[in-house]
């Protein structure tokens, strides 16, 4: 019975020892198909597959990077498209606003604000970033929606630029003169256009005027500033610009009659009035104070406003619009205390198709 017992045993621990070496072969055979892994590597089959698996894994990598670089083709070719769409569209554009000038009478000299010396002072970057420093004229000029400074001196040179009725002469430091182009000119007032007649790399300059003795070149920022001695600026007599200074009065501001235009979401939110009694129109210029009523708190030099009142001119047949001048307010709807003002003449922006700025232009230009 020992025995047979101890047969038995031997019998189950040899079947035990048989499924012993079948579940190790089995957890090594399954080891042997882990993906990333070679059985052999070492043998000459093993180092086959080896180089086989680099083979493909440099394919995958070569054909994902050739996807990509056909992808980076195509938005490469559509962004070029775009541009070269853009571009036309702009030329056509330039075209129209050319030829609608041209057939305008051209500008006498005595109506021509704009004969005389001025300096030059290239692109007016630097004007909007002296701006932009007042808080309240950044986010102003942010709600109203350039080309080179190499634009700027094409047009105008670098220093002292004389325009005389026919012809546009740049005036060196050592006082020599040069004619830059011939030139005639159409509008007055506050907008005059310049027709150059010889010059190779532009083929209008729309000039617009403050009042203040400085001008901008519209569409590309070239400021210019009168020289001293300088003709007398033309002033419209039907066009009207509300000063900062008398904006900055509460009783003025309560004064006025706001009506609710809309409102923004735009800094936390915005309530836009405008005041419909502010507007006045000559020809195809408007102006017209708006307020700006914020929804919450902002500064400027440490100091809160809540509201800010805004005196704009609108291009009404040019679909853009200028800010003139700001005030802001401790209170809200322009009153309390005045925190900062600016009545420098920012540079002229598009009025985009939608929004504040194309409803406040409607308002100012009649449209709606």
């Amino acid at each position: 019975m020992a025995i047979t017992s101890k047969a038995r045993w031997a019998r189950g621990g040899s079947r035990a020892a048989c499924a012993g070496l079948i579940g190790i072969a089995v957890a090594l055979g399954a080891q042997a198909q882990t993906p990333g892994t070679v059985a052999k590597p070492w043998t000459l089959e093993g180092s086959m597959r080896l180089q086989q698996e680099e083979r493909e894994r440099n394919q995958r990598s070569q054909r994902q990077a050739e996807s990509q670089q056909r992808q980076a083709d195509a938005d490469w070719e559509a962004n070029v498209q775009q541009q070269q769409a853009r571009s036309a569209a702009n030329a056509a554009e330039g075209r129209a606003v050319l030829q609608a000038w041209q057939q305008r009478p051209p500008l006498p000299p005595d109506r021509n604000p704009l004969l005389g010396r001025w300096h030059s002072q290239g692109n007016g970057k630097a004007n909007r970033a002296a701006a932009g420093g007042n808080d309240l004229a950044a986010l102003a000029n942010a709600l109203v929606g350039g080309m080179t400074a190499g634009l700027c001196d094409s047009m105008l040179g670098q220093g002292l630029v004389d325009f005389r009725p026919t012809t546009v002469v740049a005036v060196g430091a050592d006082g020599r003169e040069r004619v830059k182009y011939r030139a005639q000119y159409r509008g007055g007032g506050s907008r005059v256009v310049v027709l150059p007649q010889d010059a190779a790399t532009f083929t209008h300059m729309i000039i617009d005027f403050n009042g203040t003795g400085r001008a901008t070149v519209a569409g590309v920022g070239c400021a210019l500033v009168r020289a001293d001695g300088g003709a007398p600026m033309a002033r419209s007599t039907t066009a009207v610009d509300e000063p900062a200074a008398a904006m900055e009065a509460p009783a003025r501001s309560s004064a006025v009659q706001w009506d609710l235009l809309g409102t923004s979401d735009a800094e936390g939110g915005i309530d836009i009035y405008v005041a419909r009694a502010t507007i006045r129109r000559a020809g195809a210029s408007a102006q017209m104070s708006d307020l700006f009523d914020f929804k919450r708190p902002h500064t400027t030099d440490g100091r809160r406003y809540l509201s800010a009142r805004n005196r704009y001119e609108y291009d009404c047949a040019g679909t853009r619009r200028r800010m003139l001048g700001s005030v802001g307010f401790a209170d809200h709807m322009g009153h309390g205390a005045t925190v900062a003002s600016f009545s420098d003449a920012l540079p002229w922006e598009s009025v985009p198709a939608a929004g504040p700025s194309r409803a406040t232009w409607r308002v100012a230009c009649g449209k709606g």
